[in-house]
């Protein structure tokens, strides 16, 4: 008889921890549930006393954007309110340095007189990182509530988009943090346009990519296989791990995330232990997985066809172009499989999420 499984317990509150003597009120606007509920985890797990309303005994408010705080808080309780008010950055980047950065860059501040925003969420210089990027935005801006002077504001903006654009276009990391992400979302109820065009889905930066670009690997090889089952577990992985506030060290630290089971705790142990994965160099050093996983990448071949293929003897795609079963669209995916693999600029895509909003706007306001 197989022995009963016992639920993990979560680790217990520490009194003295780095949130200790804070009580929070999240606003949960525009915030996924999953991260929201890890920070919840660690604010807790490190002294905090979450609120689930705002009150008195409030010291902190955390909103992803002013848009968010307005939309769950009206005025008045904001005017009275003595506490501080701070993005959800100030959460994630003190969880990252070990330690409480100061709230002043991350200070989400309303002028009563017309509501002028004072936008101090740009990154700060940590005294344990290294980036020159710190320095070049160490600066704020306050956006004036005038219609004249929004429009102004947002040309600027408009136009440190476009040079930011410059070097999305040479990246191609699937994960890699965009620049966009370091500012909040702003909007101004008196300028939706202007709103919409400052305002972006917050992103935050993958700190674990080294365990999600091996997975990701791995999702794809298991695809090509004819393995949904694990393709999808790993897939499951990557979405709350590339999520996760902080840079993980061991596999203690996600043991009790959804997706994250014993074999997964083993395979990110390894990965931040040695920095590699022996299965994956197993499979990669494997001729029938290698042939299959590249067969699989040609549009409209999928994994029953690629193994076929494989067995018929074919081993590169040069092999592919002889070969009298492909259907029409497979043959064009395999003249075409250089120009389908080029992925799409990201100030491109950047673009078409603009448009999108904006739609999305004009159907459901708000």
């Amino acid at each position: 008889m197989a022995p009963k499984r016992t639920k993990r317990k979560s680790p217990s509150p520490d009194p003295q921890g780095m949130f200790a003597g804070m009580t929070v009120f999240l606003i949960e606007d525009g915030v996924q549930s999953l991260r929201l509920q890890i920070w919840k985890q660690k604010l807790v797990q490190m002294g905090a006393k979450v609120e689930t309303q705002l009150s008195e005994k409030v010291s902190h408010v955390f909103a992803i954007s002013l848009d968010a705080l307005f939309h769950h808080v009206d005025d008045d309780r904001l005017a009275r309110f003595k506490g501080h008010v701070l993005l959800y950055r100030w959460l994630e980047e003190s969880l990252a340095a070990g330690g409480k950065v100061s709230e002043d860059f991350y200070i989400l501040k309303v002028d009563p007189e017309g509501f002028n925003i004072f936008d101090k969420s740009l990154k700060p210089k940590l005294a344990n990182r290294n980036s020159s990027s710190y320095d070049e935005h160490s600066h704020c801006k306050r956006i004036k509530s005038s219609h004249e002077e929004i429009k102004q504001t947002n040309e600027e903006k408009k136009g440190d988009i476009e040079t930011n654009s410059v070097s999305w276009a040479s990246n191609t990391e699937p994960h890699s943090p965009s620049s966009l992400t370091n500012s909040p979302e702003i909007s101004s109820t008196q300028d939706k346009d202007v709103g919409m065009q400052m305002s972006f889905q917050y992103s935050p930066p993958d700190l674990n990519k080294g365990i999600t670009e091996i997975f990701g690997k791995l999702v794809n090889i298991y695809r090509a296989l004819g393995d949904d089952r694990r393709s999808f577990s790993y897939y499951k992985a990557i979405a709350v791990v590339e999520k996760l506030p902080f840079k993980v060290e061991s596999a203690d630290q996600v043991k009790d995330l959804p997706g994250i089971g014993k074999s997964m705790q083993d395979h990110i142990q390894e990965i931040v232990t040695t920095g590699k994965l022996s299965k994956l160099e197993q499979f990669e050093t494997d001729e029938k997985v290698k042939t299959i996983t590249l067969f699989g990448e040609v549009w409209g071949i999928g994994p029953a066809t690629a193994l076929k293929l494989y067995e018929k003897g074919h081993r590169t795609l040069d092999d592919l172009k002889n070969e009298d079963s492909l259907t029409n669209a497979q043959v064009i995916g395999l003249k075409y499989f250089d120009d389908i693999k080029t992925r799409i600029p990201r100030h491109e895509a950047q673009e078409m999420e603009l448009v999108l909003q904006k739609v999305a706007e004009d159907i459901i306001p708000g």
